[in-house]
């Protein structure tokens, strides 16, 4: 059986070979070094695999299970097409991140940060050409470092149990070339690691570099898949550095959080690219020109509220996940890390909420087309958050 550290180290090398990747290619390395990378990142996930082949079948299985049904699945849906894969392939033939300086197809929002493109170009590069199916994979090949990181911590049924949550709360998401499964899978993974070093009463977590390496990567992982990472990641220091500060324990982390902080050096440079270069969509430009003559008029519209509310507060998965949370803490009551994950909810939802009162398209086709995306981050969260509060709890399973 493979020790849990030998895990963590495995978890370590792959994030930071992703983001490796993403370094070559934004210094116009040459596509052998490129190559070497990423079969460097294979065989690492091959040690994974054949170390021990009889541990931890269960992600085994499962992730063989959904590489397939990504290799197996066309690539047809809009943002997969139109914006991931097309980043995707821009960088394949540019051999550079930085091929979105010409703004060409704005309506790819050329702006968006371009980790999982960035794989899934080099993918493209490993095989010596491109089409539109074999690159789609490397967002699954993404998944994996997060899913080994919590096999230390989660053992057995607990185990299996948090991959059912991953199938159930990500969904096609795992395997159709968008990134918001990422998002909320990265999400998750990096509030727990905020938790374990920061804010956890374990000083085991505390005291190891291996777990900051590995918060770094994730940290830094989390920006650049997504804008809307950002925000997120900034809301897990808010909200932990408001809990640090109540217990007053924020001068002796402070430190801590800003080594953390330098995670997002990596994104503000690719917003410093972005705005100096005039790279952006038509509908930031639009959004940002017009975000409170939308939001004020709205503001004194119950309506508006309660229609934000059916589509991201009455979603399925949400009330599921929301009911397992509520009952797991009623179960064995952890209030440090009941705050934490409260807090972090609350602020994403009301941000949310502002975010769509705000919106400079027609109110109801955004919700409509995006709700069920965004909401898969704190639908993750809870649900992950409401099994490891269990995880030492004697529960017969």
């Amino acid at each position: 059986m493979l020790n849990d550290n030998l895990y963590n180290k495995i978890t370590l090398a792959l994030s930071l070979l992703v983001l490796n990747n993403y370094f070559f290619l934004s210094l116009n390395i040459p596509p052998v070094f490129i190559k070497i990378n990423l079969i460097i990142f294979f065989l690492t996930i091959l040690f994974f695999y054949f170390k021990n082949i009889l541990d931890n079948p269960f992600l085994k299985l499962f992730f063989i299970f959904i590489v397939f049904i990504s290799l197996g699945s066309p690539l047809f849906e809009w943002d997969a097409r139109s914006i991931w894969l097309f980043h995707a392939k821009r960088i394949f033939f540019e051999n550079s991140i930085f091929a979105v300086a010409d703004n060409y197809a704005d309506f790819s929002h050329n702006e968006y940060p371009s980790l999982a493109p960035a794989l899934a170009a080099s993918f493209a590069t490993l095989v010596g050409h491109w089409n539109e199916v074999f690159p789609k994979v490397a967002f699954t090949f993404m998944f994996l470092p997060p899913l080994i990181l919590i096999y230390s911590f989660l053992k057995r049924t607990h185990y299996v149990i948090f991959l059912s949550i991953v199938f159930f709360t990500i969904g096609k998401y795992l395997y159709n070339g968008w990134a918001d499964g990422l998002v909320a899978v990265y999400f998750g993974l990096s509030a727990f690691l905020m938790y374990l070093i920061i804010l956890s009463d374990n000083d085991y977590y505390k005291k190891k570099f291996l777990f900051y390496f590995i918060a770094l990567s994730f940290f830094s992982s989390l920006t650049l898949i997504k804008n809307e990472g950002s925000a997120l990641l900034f809301i897990l220091f808010a909200a932990t550095s408001f809990i640090t500060l109540y217990e007053g324990k924020f001068k002796e982390n402070i430190f801590k959080l800003i080594i953390l902080s330098i995670s997002f050096l990596p994104i503000i440079l690719w917003k410093y690219f972005c705005y100096f270069e005039g790279v952006n969509s038509g509908n930031i430009q639009i959004f940002n020109s017009s975000i409170l003559f939308n939001l004020l008029p709205r503001l004194n519209d119950f309506n508006n509220y309660k229609l934000i509310a059916e589509f991201l507060l009455l979603n399925e998965k949400f009330l599921i996940s929301l009911i397992f949370l509520i009952i797991s803490f009623w179960i064995n009551q952890n209030k440090k890390l009941f705050s934490f994950v409260s807090i972090t909810i609350v602020t994403y939802i009301v941000i949310l909420f502002v975010i769509y009162l705000s919106t400079p398209l027609d109110f109801r086709f955004q919700l409509d087309s995006t709700a069920t995306r965004v909401i898969k981050s704190p639908v993750f969260l809870m649900a992950f958050f409401g099994l490891y509060n269990l995880k030492d709890y004697n529960l017969k399973i």
